[in-house]
């Protein structure tokens, strides 16, 4: 299995003590904590694997005040809805459609960099404990990610556990630097590592995410645990 990397992108900080696991890369960590993103210019497919205070919405995550969003856009998708993208946009001081849209653990959006240069976003908040449930609606494309700081094997890293896979499903990561950047996993059988002939699907980032087709007739559930006392 490769080596799975809790609470990091680039570098995940925290406020307290840090225990080291009995394993390369991998930090058993107290509940508050931080995030680095890097986001490169043009789209990106981020997430937000914290509990932020008071909530998770743009307003919170992405305070828009001295122009550090201008221009950036967000846009959230709900299989649910008819017009399952909805978009808000940067101003000078605020977000266009009011900064209400959330990107809660579990859930990934895209985010629009419209400058040259890669930036950096950092996310605040407190590590998810505890099941935490992610449902991929039925016969839909669902924009999500791990609802724990993790990164790494999808299915065979204990820290994501996904194991509700079946045939037809597939798992689309998508990598901004990658000159085709898209990989397309599909599974062929049910729920095995053998069933994904590309392999088991990688999330490189944390605060990163991907694109699931639940394939079946009903929804699917991903249930995630993690306690910070492990």
């Amino acid at each position: 299995m490769r080596t799975k990397t809790m609470l990091l992108s680039a570098l995940l900080g925290t406020i307290g003590s840090v225990a080291a696991m009995a394993q390369s890369n991998v930090y058993s960590l107290n509940a508050v904590g931080y995030i680095n993103l890097t986001v490169y210019p043009g789209f990106n497919i981020v997430s937000c694997p914290l509990i932020a205070t008071p909530d998770n919405t743009l307003n919170t995550l992405l305070p828009p005040a001295g122009k550090a969003f201008k221009n950036w856009q967000v846009w959230t998708y709900n299989p649910l809805l008819s017009s399952p993208y909805v978009e808000d946009q940067g101003t000078a001081a605020a977000w266009l459609n009011g900064g209400t849209e959330t990107i809660n653990p579990g859930q990934a959006v895209w985010l629009y960099n419209p400058g040259v240069a890669t930036s950096n976003v950092t996310f605040v908040g407190t590590v998810p404990s505890g099941p935490v449930t992610t449902t991929f609606y039925s016969n839909s494309f669902n924009l999500v990610s791990t609802a724990i700081p993790a990164s790494g094997d999808i299915i065979t890293n204990t820290l994501m556990l996904w194991q509700r896979g079946v045939k037809n499903d597939q798992v689309w990561t998508y990598i901004p630097t990658n000159s085709n950047p898209y990989t397309e996993f599909q599974a062929t059988g049910k729920n095995l590592i053998s069933s994904w002939p590309l392999g088991d699907p990688i999330l490189p980032n944390v605060g990163g995410g991907f694109w699931y087709l639940n394939s079946q007739s009903t929804n699917n559930s991903w249930v995630q645990s993690y306690s910070v006392t492990n």
